[in-house]
Order: C-alpha cells, then structure tokens, then sequence
C-alpha cells in the first residue's frame, strides 16, 4: 500500500504517526513523508529576497529533524520510507504527490478534540479530505494533549472499527480496502446500516405504501449487513451487524462511534461526478466534522481497475 504522510512538524502530526503505527495490520506499506515549507504569500519578491532563503533553511532543517523521528518510528512496520521536503502551499504540495506517487492513502493529522475543534478541523486537512482523488485517513487525538492521543491503544492487540455500510459500491469497496491489509483476527468491527425514516412533519402522516416502502428499505439493509458480517465473520469473529432507522445517517455514525468508543470510522465516499471531485459527500463530510476519532474516507471505489 502507497502511503503519502503528511506532517507540518506539529504535535499533531506526531500523533498521527503514532496512530498509523499503532494500527494492527500486516499489509506491506511504502510510505513517503513529505512537508511543504510554504511560500512567501503577500510579500514582494524585492522585500522578501533577503530573509526569504534563510527562512526556508532553517525550516528545511527543522521538518528533516521532524522527518527523521517519523522515520524512525515507521521503519520497523513499513517496506520502505522515503522523505520530501518541497517548497509551496500545503494543499497543493500533498494533492500534487499524491497524484505524482498514485498513492493509495493519505495520512494527515486534524487539530481539535472538542465539538468546535472538531467543526474546524483546519484548512489544510479538510481541504485535502476535500479534494484528494484517494482514500485519506484523518487522524484526530481522543485526548487533550496530542502527544497521548493514542498510549491505550498501542498496547492493546486489537482495534476497533467502525465502517458504514448500506451495500452501495462505495460501502463494499471501503470493507474491501479496509480487509485487504490483512488486521489482527481480534479485530473489533462494527458494520453500521442506517435505514432512512420518513418525517411525520411534513404532509399529512405516512401512508400504508410508505410505511411498508420504509420497512422493505430495512428489511433489504439488515440482510445486506448480514450478508456483509458473514463473509467477514470467519476472519473476524468480533465482528456485528447492526442496523437502525435514522433521519440523518452522520449522526447515527457519531452517535455510535462514541458509544462504542471506536478509534476509527470508515466511510465511503460516494460522489462520482465532476462536482463531487470538489466536494465531499454530505455523510461523509459530517463525520469528517463531528466524529470525536480518526476518519477513513475510501474512494477505492474511485480508482481506476
């Protein structure tokens, strides 16, 4: 698996590396960390000349240090590790590599653990969950201070995951990629459908047709789950199928995300069209803002066979 990680050198960032490494899965991956040292944006050339070179020195200095510990860390799970340090705006710098290397996963850290933290991820990260042509993962700390974000986890022998599921394309591709880096058999898995309910506010009341078009929509989603947890069971035995009636699919995510204390929601990312390319599915994007844990958004369903 082609990994691009993402670091601005932030607490953060570490955090994010740790959290990669703290995944239990075996999938052989290549990762290439790479930091953009910005540019001089607002400035004349004529007044930024003479300070401008030194600047990107010592921050050049400063992201290989930052890269060497990320380095260090990653190197014993990792098949190779490569490091780039490249002058320019974030956004552009990582989705330019991404595309360059065809990566299959981004990495990135988000800032924020309370509700308005989470709402304001930074331009950067959503920018990049935004626009990226591949699945990105965004790695948000459970805890206050980033630098603990992930100590349970480390030294427990399994995760636990939670991934959307509602038999679409794009849900089955995310379990797919999910399965395909070979986790640890205690693996806890969590396969959430999210039946959708009509509103008694507007009109009149339900009909018979709808309330029995309502109840085939979920009757048709529990056996898609339960197709789905079969398949998975064997390799996965924590594995369960479960399926609600919500009005907003997110927040039946989040809801249960925090409940099961999971570490990580998985959803695919469903947009197609030249206009999804820009932006985010609404699910998607409202987990992405609201989920207290990190975020894998697959667009394996996107790629090219």
């Amino acid at each position: 698996m082609k990994i691009l990680f993402a670091t601005d050198c932030s607490d953060y960032a570490s955090a994010a590396a740790e959290f990669l490494n703290a995944l239990k899965f075996t999938a052989p991956l290549d990762v290439t960390i790479i930091t953009a040292l910005g540019d001089p944006y607002g400035a004349s050339p004529e007044s930024t000349e003479q300070w401008f070179p030194d600047l990107v020195r010592e921050e050049k200095t400063r992201a290989e240090m930052h890269q060497a510990k990320i380095s260090d860390l990653l190197s014993a799970r990792c098949r190779s590790v490569d490091r780039i340090c490249q002058s320019g705006h974030p956004v552009k710098v990582i989705l330019a590599q991404a595309d360059q290397m065809q990566c299959d996963l981004i990495v990135i850290g988000a800032q924020g653990h309370s509700m308005l933290g989470r709402l304001l991820i930074g331009s950067v990260s959503d920018s990049v969950a935004t626009h990226a042509k591949c699945s990105v993962l965004i790695v948000r700390p459970q805890e206050s201070d980033p630098q603990h974000a992930v100590g349970v986890q480390s030294q427990s022998e399994s995760n636990r995951l939670l991934i959307g599921y509602d038999s679409s394309a794009a849900s089955r591709q995310a379990v797919e990629e999910i399965l395909a880096l070979n986790w640890s058999p205690q693996t806890e898995i969590k396969l959430l459908s999210v039946a959708p309910i009509y509103d008694y506010l507007l009109g009149n009341g339900l009909s018979a047709a709808a309330i029995a078009n309502e109840e085939e929509v979920f009757n048709e989603m529990k056996q898609g789950g339960k197709a789905m947890e079969h398949r998975i069971s064997e390799s996965f035995p924590n594995t369960e199928s479960i399926i609600t009636h919500g009005q907003r699919v997110g927040d039946a995510i989040v809801d249960l995300a925090a409940k099961n204390n999971s570490e990580l929601v998985v959803i695919g990312d469903s947009g197609h069209s030249l206009l999804d390319d820009f932006l985010l599915g609404s699910t998607s994007k409202y987990v992405l803002r609201h989920a207290g844990c990190s975020v894998w958004i697959s667009r394996r369903h996107r790629q090219p066979d």
